[in-house]
């Protein structure tokens, strides 16, 4: 009860900050794109449709899909197709995927390496998974099932004191040691001990036996047989077709590998440090000495040229990409397919130019696209369909305009300007403090907390004024004047459209809890509405 009052305090101040938010906020009618200051935005993005309160809530909605996050990848992240939704957060060590089809249901959900669990229509795909005591896991790491008993290693945490981040490092790989182990796979069946220490298993074609660092065996029928002693002495075979191939590998200092047949043969010194070989069928030569600073590769099927001189001079070609660079001043990736051609260089790491040929019209890109940036001072690009966008500072130091860019991009941007093909052109300064947007029959403008004006074929539909004490309004639903937030003449066009917005104004008080008394009528967005409520939600 001690933290009732400070929660109070903190939904009452998020819903006025919300309440504000809705004051100085006015769609334009006949265009779908809306905004206050750097907070909130709403549009279409070719054949996309996308909302953000930045930076608690993004949605990208396409035709058959979507992708949500919310301060990302911090929080959260969701791609929604329509068989599968996939949920990420907490750096990625969070995961939860749900699968349905006509008849049945799946969803597996964890936070890595704490708990994971899977839940499902059918009773054989269930599964729990707790660390550090164990459980089961199924459908993962190319396995029908594993399941652990007791991971003693977290013990060392509260035994002995972490001294630095070497004994921290072996404390967490300890930690992820189980006693037992037992996994399947297919008719493979396996056990084993401290993993990955001890294991054995079986199947019809298969069987395995490993005790580290002595000895470990490994074979499977027509496929492979394989030796290892103390880790350093290893000896391979391997059936291919009516050929054998041959592995001997004394670790670090010496390894061959051969064909029976004599078609191919490799061999490595130090490895991975000096290593060549050759292979008849494919025309393949390659030499590396010393790796990876000089690397040398010729190879017909697949076509390959390789020249790297590690870190002065690369290329490398294989069948119709092509990488070059001359470090660290220069770097390009280029790449001929049967629908485009691109070129993507960077200089010094600074200067990007990205470019993009395509022979059929592309919907995002036409048929000719290109893309600068300085980083971290801007970013231009544009495109023969008239699309155009320029943003002064550019933080972020690689290119997703529809997820972390527009999550993030307008909280450091100073200048912004943008053009579209369908005529649509938007202006921003100061982190949107001053933003419009405009085309041939509207404009928009807004200040916040001071002015939000906006016309539509030369006609005004909208002004107010410092938080709308006075406002203004003439659109295809409401004709009305307000001053000192008190309707002084009201004229109702379309009472159907002004009777959904009243309610979604009794939506919007109903979310506040009863916070405010302040009159609804102004309050009607639904965008609007659902920022607040996801607000009131959160505390």
């Amino acid at each position: 009860m001690k933290y009732s009052g400070l929660r109070n305090i903190l939904h009452t101040v998020v819903l006025s900050i919300c309440i504000i938010f809705v004051m100085c906020t006015h769609a334009v009618a006949g265009n779908d794109f809306d905004w206050f200051w750097f907070v909130y935005e709403k549009g279409n993005f070719y054949t996309s449709t996308y909302t953000v309160y930045r930076p608690l809530y993004l949605k990208n909605t396409y035709a058959d899909a979507s992708f949500t996050a919310s301060l990302m990848p911090l929080l959260y992240w969701k791609y929604t197709t329509p068989r599968q939704h996939t949920a990420k957060g907490v750096l990625g060590f969070y995961e939860s995927v749900d699968y349905w089809g006509a008849q049945h249901f799946e969803n597996d959900t964890g936070i890595f390496p704490f708990v994971l669990y899977g839940v499902s229509t059918d009773e054989k795909d269930r599964y729990l998974h707790v660390w550090p005591f164990g459980g089961t896991i199924k459908g993962k790491l190319a396995t029908d099932s594993i399941t652990t008993y007791v991971f003693p290693g977290i013990a060392l945490f509260f035994l002995y004191p972490v001294s630095s981040y070497y004994v921290l490092a072996m404390y967490l790989v300890a930690s992820l040691v189980p006693v037992y182990v037992h996994y399947t796979s297919k008719d493979y069946d396996a056990h084993g001990i401290l993993w990955p220490l001890i294991q054995w298993g079986k199947s019809t074609v298969r069987d395995d036996v490993r005790v580290m660092p002595f000895y470990a065996h490994s074979k499977k029928k027509d496929f492979y047989d394989t030796y290892s002693y103390g880790l350093l002495y290893n000896v391979r075979r391997e059936y291919i077709g009516n050929d054998t191939l041959h592995t001997i590998f004394f670790v670090p200092f010496y390894a061959r590998r051969w064909l029976e047949s004599g078609k191919a043969e490799s061999s490595s010194l130090l490895w991975p440090f000096f290593s060549w070989g050759y292979n008849d069928k494919h025309g393949n030569q390659e030499i590396n000495f010393p790796w990876p600073f000089v690397q040398i590769r010729d190879c017909d099927d697949p076509y390959i040229y390789k020249r790297i001189f590690f870190p002065f001079y690369g290329k490398y070609i294989e069948r119709n990409s092509t990488t070059f660079f001359i470090t660290p001043l220069y770097f390009v990736l280029e790449k001929q397919s049967e629908w485009y051609e691109s070129r993507y260089s960077i200089y010094g790491i600074l200067f990007w130019y990205f470019a993009r040929d395509y022979k059929r019209e592309h919907q995002r890109y036409g048929t000719h696209w290109r893309f600068y940036k300085l980083w971290p001072l801007f970013h231009y690009e544009y495109n023969n369909r008239g699309d155009s966008s320029f943003a002064l500072l550019s933080l972020l130091p690689f290119r997703d305009e529809e997820g972390y860019e527009r999550l993030y991009q307008p909280f450091f941007s100073i200048v912004e300007y943008s053009s579209q093909s369908n005529g649509d052109k938007r202006f921003g300064l100061l982190l949107r403090t001053y933003f419009q947007s405009w085309n041939d029959t509207y404009f928009a403008m807004k200040i916040p907390f001071i002015i939000s004006y906006s016309q539509k074929d030369n006609s005004l539909q909208h002004i107010s004024l410092l938080l709308s004490f006075f406002s203004y309004t003439n659109d295809d639903v409401i004709k009305e004047l307000r001053i000192g937030w008190i309707p002084v003449y009201r004229d109702i066009k379309d009472n159907e459209a002004y009777t959904v917005k009243q309610k979604k104004a009794v939506l919007l008080q109903n979310a506040g809890g009863g916070a405010t008394h302040l009159s609804s009528s102004f309050l009607y967005e639904e965008n609007i509405v659902q920022g607040v409520t996801i607000c009131s939600v959160m505390f």
